[in-house]
């Protein structure tokens, strides 16, 4: 015989014949007892003669059920441990993840020795991407992005929001101060990616014309070094830029900000969020991001912020 029976009707088989009823079987398999009797019905067409005795209370399996079940049992159990092993891990002491280099480079490294230290069994590998790996093998264990959401075929969970701020050096903001410049006059600093664009035309409405952007780049953390070397004045995301604010390294010229329509995600297979490292690191990162969410209120209020539209 080429042709296999099918798989559903051969799990419902299995089950009846340990079980002893189709109605037993019909609540371990969360179905009605007919699509038991249908399943079995249809094994039965399959093979051309009877797997059960029906009696008035109960089922027998019959002489071709009993010698077939082993058979479907050892099946089952073979497919049951290939799912576990594809799901295991195969490096529990190796936290491998992808973040965004900006990310990465401005708050993730800075802050991994507090993890580190907490889980001391456990080595992190971080590599910088803006494409979001596939998970097609053991290479990463977790995805850090920030974007929309609605990464296909993946788990997402959202660990924060982010807010867009001008910022510069203070060294130009006393300039301001003094008088030697006016705010339209600093030169402006932008990430040209595309997904950018209405924020970018926001801030260069706000202020000056586009024959003012005396730089364009394609990376939070060039942007962020081009400010904090007093280049001119750049919209950045709080999340990279609020420890440099509360060190005085970076100032606010204009009291004004922009929702960023883009979140902090982390993405993975959902299987992979069962894992104790990518738990204890997920439950970390939420915490700690936390505060970034805490102090963003605090100084938007302090510095009487006004939330500004793209």
């Amino acid at each position: 015989m080429s042709r296999l029976p099918p798989l559903k009707a051969l799990r419902v088989f299995q089950v009846a014949a340990e079980c002893g009823s189709f109605k037993l079987a019909a609540e371990k398999l969360h179905v009605t007892q007919a699509a038991v009797s249908q399943q079995i019905k249809l094994l039965e067409a399959f093979f051309d003669e009877p797997l059960f005795t029906r009696l008035n209370r109960e089922i027998r399996p019959t002489p071709s059920a009993l010698q077939l079940l082993p058979f479907i049992q050892q099946a089952f159990s073979l497919i049951e441990e290939g799912s576990k092993a594809l799901e295991a891990d195969a490096f529990p002491h190796q936290l491998k993840i992808t973040s965004i280099p900006s990310f990465a480079a401005q708050w993730l490294i800075p802050k991994l020795g507090v993890f580190q230290a907490q889980q001391p069994d456990l080595s992190c590998f971080i590599s910088t991407s803006l494409d979001l790996h596939d998970f097609s093998d053991d290479s990463q264990d977790l995805a850090i992005r920030f974007g929309l959401g609605g990464f296909a075929g993946l788990k997402e969970r959202m660990i924060a929001h982010d807010y867009i701020l001008p910022l510069c050096h203070p060294m130009l903001f006393d300039s301001l101060k003094r008088g030697e410049r006016t705010l339209d006059e600093m030169p402006i600093l932008l990430d040209s990616s595309p997904e950018l664009a209405p924020l970018n035309a926001a801030f260069q409405a706000k202020f000056g014309a586009p024959s003012k952007v005396a730089l364009q780049v394609e990376d939070s953390s060039l942007l962020m070094n081009a400010v904090l070397n007093g280049q001119g004045v750049a919209p950045i995301r709080y999340s990279l830029a609020f420890e440099l604010i509360q060190r005085g390294q970076l100032v606010c010229p204009a009291n004004v900000y922009w929702n960023s329509d883009f979140r902090y995600y982390l993405v993975a297979p959902e299987a992979y969020f069962e894992r104790h490292k990518v738990k204890v690191f997920s439950q970390w990162i939420i915490d700690e991001v936390s505060v970034i969410e805490k102090s963003w209120q605090a100084y938007k209020q302090q510095a009487g912020l006004t939330l500004q539209l793209l």
